[in-house]
């Protein structure tokens, strides 16, 4: 299997946004025609500020060039937020496999680390991976699948897609005595931009 490169996207939307935009449908369409997506999927946050959440897995792992900074089409892409300054994160995969057990789940959990400068960043990846493989993977009842990667765009920046049958799976999983344990760990560790959004996503394939 070939790697892969998603783009996570956040967008402060108005009040009034649904997924039916046709906005957001166009941009939809646009990465199909003019970047060659073939997988993408998309879902409000499940709290109170309903963010727009976009996942694009880009072809050829790599942002098309019609696509990068500064192009009309980013341009686009910018103005669905009502800032105009969406959350951008560009996450690479070995294959599709490692993530799409998450983003196709009944709920998907995307967990940011942002890791402090005066933190060594290997010594870190070592224990974000372990906290993955041993916890995550071997013990959260209810869980689907998923894996965790470095921001190409900000190697400080860590982040997991986490798929569960339920909000109740994962808050169970949370409170475990193991749970805590690694976060307690990490925590010290934690830089402005951490925190945690979950969605229900639709996925759209063309």
């Amino acid at each position: 299997m070939l790697p892969i490169l998603l783009e996570y996207f956040k967008f402060t939307v108005s009040k009034d946004f649904t997924l039916a935009s046709p906005a957001f449908a166009a941009l939809r369409q646009a990465v199909k025609t003019s970047g060659g997506v073939k997988e993408q999927y998309y879902g409000l946050t499940d709290d109170e500020k309903k963010d727009l959440i976009w996942v694009v897995e880009w072809p050829g792992n790599a942002v098309p060039t019609s696509f990068a900074s500064g192009t009309e089409l980013r341009q686009k892409i910018n103005a669905l937020d009502v800032n105009a300054t969406p959350v951008s994160w560009l996450i690479p995969f070995r294959f599709p496999q490692e993530v799409r057990p998450a983003l196709t789940a009944p709920v998907c959990e995307f967990a940011f680390v942002s890791i402090k400068d005066t933190s060594d960043k290997d010594t870190i990846a070592t224990s974000l991976h372990k906290t993955f493989t041993d916890c995550y993977y071997a013990l959260a009842d209810g869980f689907t699948g998923g894996n965790w990667g470095i921001a190409a765009n900000n190697d400080r920046m860590h982040v997991y897609f986490l798929g569960f049958q339920s909000r109740e799976h994962h808050a169970k999983y949370f409170a475990s005595d193991l749970c805590k344990v690694e976060i307690n760990a990490l925590m010290p560790h934690y830089a402005a931009g951490s925190g945690a959004e979950f969605s229900e996503l639709t996925q759209e394939l063309s």
